[in-house]
């Protein structure tokens, strides 16, 4: 069986084409063969958006399929098939205007109430001093002297000797200790 596209939007089949015509899924094949390029198109240049183009083409295909029964001159399907098309890029197009129009306004970066929270706790000099160690040091500094663990216990934690957590905890208390006694002079001749 073949199928030829007609001038405009019939499409003409072949004369026993009567079974043809009842099988929703042999005629809408044949129409989806023929016509789904020109359909494509179609949408393309209403929508602007080859992937949003594709979906309205696609539903159109698969609302003919599902409502082949209901469809009254089946020969004139491509008309339906364009009409199908180009009332789901409006469709598609009004609900792009429709979010446009109600998309918040863009409002910064806005911080949680669990930073707002912390905030008081995590910000100071003793936080920024801490910040400023070198990773092992502000790692021994936080087991040993935070979390209030023994040398061993830090040792396991950080996968370390334990003379090693040693010297890292006091080099870290040092400069933690010298970068607090700047900060507080700073402070001092600031007032």
């Amino acid at each position: 069986m073949t199928v030829t596209s007609g001038q405009g939007s019939s499409l003409d089949f072949e004369p026993y084409a009567d079974a043809v015509l009842n099988d929703p899924d042999i005629a809408v094949t044949a129409l989806f063969d023929a016509h789904y390029t020109r359909m494509l198109r179609v949408a393309v240049v209403l929508l602007g958006d080859q992937a949003a183009a594709e979906d309205v083409v696609q539903d159109a295909f698969l609302a003919l399929h599902t409502g082949w029964k209901r469809v009254r001159d089946k020969r004139e399907a491509v008309g339906y098939l364009h009409r199908s098309v180009v009332n789901g890029s409006r469709s598609k197009l009004r609900r792009r205007a429709v979010a446009q129009r109600f998309r918040p306004l863009y409002q910064g970066d806005t911080i949680s109430a669990e930073d707002a929270a912390l905030s008081g706790i995590v910000s100071g000099p003793l936080l920024t001093a801490m910040r400023a160690l070198p990773r092992r040091e502000r790692e021994s500094v936080l087991f040993r002297h935070y979390l209030d663990l023994s040398e061993q216990q830090t040792a396991d934690a950080l996968g370390l000797r334990p003379g090693s957590v040693k010297g890292y905890a006091s080099r870290g208390l040092a400069k933690l200790r010298s970068d607090l006694d700047h900060s507080n002079d700073a402070r001092k001749q600031e007032s």
